[in-house]
């Protein structure tokens, strides 16, 4: 499957991104690039402490500043809410460092900082919980007044009989394991630029996942009509999860321009950055799996408690895809799961890149390399016996019309030497395999997930191809671009892709939940049918056949098996457009998944990772990674390549290096020096293994390749670590300081078995034997 013959002639084909030229020259625009008449400069006053009351505010020597234009405190915002919980500017209380208090607009960004630095609040310091051992005290303060406890939220599931498969069980394993704060990185800080002047109409400039959900959500809270919000994203500098939903800076800026009559950017600062962000806090994951002599997993059982930081925003998304990652991967029988969402006076938390799978995936994957050891069985040999595959259907009811993560488990084992390295290497060297899946939307999670797309041709045959899908740098236009030019017999580069406006762009719910390629992508080839089939009428007329009879290819039209008598396709949009009825070829189209779950289509993949430890320093060198992936179909190669080489970047810096040092409810790191990432030197060789299913349902056959090789890589990577120590791993990220902890609880465990007489050891999942 990995090599098939390609029978389309852009489909399969590596193309260059078709922005790279204007990326590359600097003359791509981004929200920060533009400048308008009279635009002033935001900055906001944030909350010092982590938990307190508001005495008093006092912004008079603010307003007298020279060049400030507008000052902004609770009064200003009638009451507006940014979440169920969450005030946008504090009026009575703050529960984080970071909490919006107040705003300045001035004409420039010095003097906006100096009047922001002049607003003086007068708080009362109260007990902050900032652990989530704290939080869930039974004595615990609490914090949101109206719950009764500091959970915010719980999702319980039950399929099947657990109690039952656990009964069945010839051996029961539970494990804990804990990730830690980080942060998304992104190349384009949070940035917002607001035009409020008309008190009628909203324009918002903002790098963004979703222009629709930004629209939405300003529309509703500021109390306008969808079609007077118009957002325009321009070029996305990165998201990786992470700008799905407005944030307090989008309305504070819009708020402050409504006040001054003019437009306000506001820019955040590297320290700011570390606030504004929404990603992964300190949460818990708590796993308990049955599972027979012979190595078949029967029922897990899952525990999970999530950080969710002051306010809850959108984080219910994590409880959600935690419990879906639990039955989509293996043939178990049976799931109890449990996941809950905690305040505490930390950042609001919501996911880094993944949407907050990879610490779940890096949990189970960890957790079953345990039960492998546990068994004396191979773990490759663990993941063949239970993987899913092509025609399951899961306890949940999720059927899987194309699945290659058998292929990619066999691939990766064969092409890293597996069989020859596995307890073979020498100390401190390592090999893991991880297999990861990854939903092709997330219909669910919103009202409905439909994308909507427009096309256009001109008498020269080039085509404008409207889409609300944003690109934030993975290269889903050129993507959408190789779509149409497929459908419509001509290339890529006769297609320009217009999207980053709501004025102008189709409906799309946006980028995220892998939904692209598969959801938008479906969209763009029915829009193309659609002009296709307008075309089809001009060139059958003209060549005496049906419609039904002719190809489009290569820039012409012709009937099958005639391409002698082939058209050129810009004569065939002229005629169209000169015919007596003048008909101007415009093609629309939209997809909504008619499935009740998250998606019809799901990817699959496998990896390898080999590891060497340093145990004098407790660095992790990378040796290689294997890394195959099944994406049904490739539309574009060379961008599916960039996907696993950025994926395996982000895994490796998830599972090694990422990690927001907090102190007090402070990040003591809030910057690109201090804020841990992989360097480049630290990338180790990639073996990439594109895995091609043909899935009946995506566009060409094509599935996502987003997230789903970037979870799977975390997992793999400290199989491979634990593998070279000889110790599990149970927190992530895996910092030096931790293994060198590991390597001297070794020793000393080492030397006190020397000392005693010896006794009999116990396996873990012998002593909890059922």
């Amino acid at each position: 499957m990995a090599a098939r013959q390609n029978k389309y002639s852009v489909v399969g084909k590596r193309q260059p991104k078709l922005d790279a030229p204007l990326k590359v020259t600097g003359r791509s625009e981004f929200t920060d690039d533009i400048r308008l008449p009279g635009m002033l400069h935001g900055k906001i006053v944030r909350s010092p402490i982590a938990h307190g009351k508001i005495k008093a505010i006092d912004t008079s020597r603010a307003e007298k500043v020279p060049g400030v234009r507008a000052v902004i405190t609770h009064k200003d915002t009638n009451g507006l809410m940014v979440g169920p919980d969450q005030p946008l500017l504090c009026e009575e209380s703050v529960k984080y460092i970071g909490d919006e208090v107040a705003a300045v607009a001035a004409i420039d960004e010095d003097t906006a900082l100096e009047a922001a630095e002049l607003i003086t609040v007068e708080y009362e310091p109260l007990p902050a919980l900032l652990t989530l051992d704290q939080a869930i005290k039974e004595d615990a303060p609490i914090l949101h007044q109206y719950y009764e406890d500091n959970f915010a939220d719980e999702r319980t599931t039950v399929l099947g009989d657990p109690d039952a498969s656990f009964e069945k069980a010839d051996h029961i394993r539970i494990d804990e394991f804990t990730s830690s704060p980080n942060h998304n990185c992104f190349a384009e800080l949070h940035t917002a630029l607001a035009d409020f002047s008309r008190p009628d109409k909203l324009s918002l400039w903002s790098p963004t996942q979703s222009a629709l959900l930004f629209q939405k959500a300003l529309a509703q809270n500021l109390g306008l009509s969808e079609g007077n919000v118009r957002v325009r994203s321009l070029n996305t500098g990165g998201a990786f999860s992470g700008r799905v939903s407005a944030k307090p800076h989008h309305y504070i800026a819009a708020l402050l321009s409504r006040k001054a009559g003019r437009p306000v950017k506001i820019l955040a600062d590297a320290d700011e950055e570390f606030i504004i962000c929404r990603s992964g806090g300190r949460n818990k994951y708590r796993l308990k799996t049955g599972f027979m002599n012979d190595g078949t997993l029967k029922v897990f059982e899952a525990d999970f408690l999530h950080d969710c930081g002051a306010y809850v925003e959108e984080q219910f998304v994590v409880l959600l895809l935690a419990e879906c990652i639990l039955h989509m991967l293996y043939k178990v029988e049976a799931l109890r799961y449990q996941g809950r969402l905690v305040y505490t006076n930390n950042i609001p938390y919501v996911y880094h890149h993944g949407g907050g799978m990879t610490p779940v995936q890096f949990a189970l994957g960890q957790h079953l390399d345990r039960i492998a050891h546990d068994l004396g069985m191979d773990p490759v040999q663990l993941q063949l016996k239970n993987a899913v595959d092509k025609n399951y259907t899961t306890i949940h009811g999720t059927h899987y019309a194309s699945c290659g993560l058998t292929e990619c488990i066999n691939k990766v084992a064969r092409k890293s030497g597996w069989e020859k390295k596995r307890n073979k290497l020498p100390p401190f060297r390592g090999i893991g395999i991880g297999c990861g899946v990854m939903s092709s939307g997330g219909k669910g999670m919103w009202v409905h997930d439909t994308s909507a797309a427009f096309i256009k041709l001109t008498e020269d045959g080039k085509a404008s191809l409207f889409t609300g899908l944003p690109d934030m740098g993975q290269g889903s236009h050129t993507t959408m671009a190789m779509i149409a030019a497929e459908t419509l017999g001509i290339c890529a580069d006769d297609i320009t892709v217009v999207s980053g406006d709501t004025d102008i762009a189709p409906f799309d719910v946006g980028a995220f939940s892998q939904r692209g390629t598969f959801t938008t992508g479906n969209a763009v080839k029915n829009a193309c049918l659609d002009a296709r089939k307008q075309l089809a009428k001009t060139a059958a007329e003209k060549l005496g056949v049906r419609p039904s009879q002719l190809v489009f290819n290569d820039r012409k039209v012709y009937p099958k098996g005639r391409v002698d008598e082939a058209i050129s396709f810009e004569d065939i949009v002229f005629d169209t457009l000169h015919c007596a009825e003048g008909r101007f070829v415009m093609g629309r189209g939209f997809y909504n998944s008619p499935t009740d779950k998250p998606s019809l289509a799901y990817s699959f993949g496998a990896q390898v990772a080999e590891v060497e430890v340093d145990p004098e320093t407790g660095e992790v060198r990378l040796l290689k990674m294997t890394v195959a992936h099944d994406v049904g179909r490739a539309i574009n190669p060379l961008a599916v390549e960039g996907q696993l080489d950025g994926q395996v970047f982000s895994g490796i810096g998830q599972i090694l290096f990422e990690e927001c040092i907090m102190e007090k409810g402070q990040v003591l790191n809030p910057s690109r020096l201090d804020y841990a990432l992989p360097r480049p030197f630290e990338i180790p060789q990639i073996e990439r293994i594109i895995v091609e299913t043909n899935d009946p349902y995506g566009p060409f056959g094509a599935k996502e390749v987003a997230e789903g090789p970037m979870v799977t890589t975390a997992q793999t990577i400290a199989n491979a670590v634990s593998n070279a120590l000889g110790h599990p791993i149970d927190e992530i990220p895996i910092r030096p300081e931790r293994i060198l902890k590991i390597i001297k609880q070794k020793k000393q465990a080492s030397s006190e078995k020397n000392r005693q007489p010896s006794k009999t050891m116990v396996h873990h999942s012998e002593a909890n034997n059922t």
